[in-house]
């Protein structure tokens, strides 16, 4: 009867290496909101599962709100500030034409706007007009959505099991069945 108690340490380790690894596996690859009592266990659902998703929204969001700072000049965002600093990063590294002898201030100042004006001309026409255009020629939008569809959780999950979870699983079950030998001798010298 003593020996039958001492197996159950075995069984006992492999059944708790067995549920850590599938609680990791459920961890990750959960796909849908879980609920006790009418509120949601954290992490479901799991966590590659809602990040893909975050992550692929998140692409669509940045590129739908590029393409309407470029659409419209006027409004405030990223593309005006950028604009912004390319206006004071060109203005401060034209400081040279106020070392210029022989012309008025004036006319100084007036250089210096006029290559300012003409740079940051060139860069917002490059960043609202050509970035988008090649945006469209591209499909990029298209291609995010290709990208969400080749890259499924089932995708994911395929390569999770080949790579990841059966040798894990293995590695479990060893680590934790020589865990159970160990608990078992430990109890018939104690017992």
């Amino acid at each position: 009867m003593l020996i039958l108690k001492s197996l159950g340490f075995i069984l006992w380790n492999i059944a708790l290496g067995l549920s850590l690894v599938y609680l990791f596996k459920w961890f990750l690859f959960n796909t849908k909101a879980r609920y006790i009592f009418g509120k949601r266990i954290p992490f479901t659902p799991g966590f590659l599962v809602a990040k893909r998703e975050w992550v692929f929204s998140k692409a669509r969001d940045i590129l739908h709100d590029y393409l309407e700072q470029a659409a419209d000049p006027d409004r405030s965002g990223y593309l005006r500030k950028w604009l912004k600093q390319i206006r004071v990063f060109l203005w401060e590294k034209t400081e040279f034409v106020q070392e210029w002898r022989f012309l008025p201030a004036k006319l100084k100042q007036s250089i210096r706007s006029k290559i300012v004006d003409a740079f940051v001309n060139l860069a917002g026409n490059l960043l609202r007009k050509t970035v988008p255009r090649m945006i469209e020629q591209l499909r990029v939008e298209h291609r995010i959505d290709d990208f969400d569809f080749q890259f499924s959780i089932d995708f994911f999950y395929g390569y999770f099991r080949k790579y990841v979870y059966k040798p894990m699983l293995i590695a479990f079950l060893a680590v934790n069945f020589l865990i159970g030998i160990m608990n078992m001798i430990f109890f018939l010298i104690v017992v």
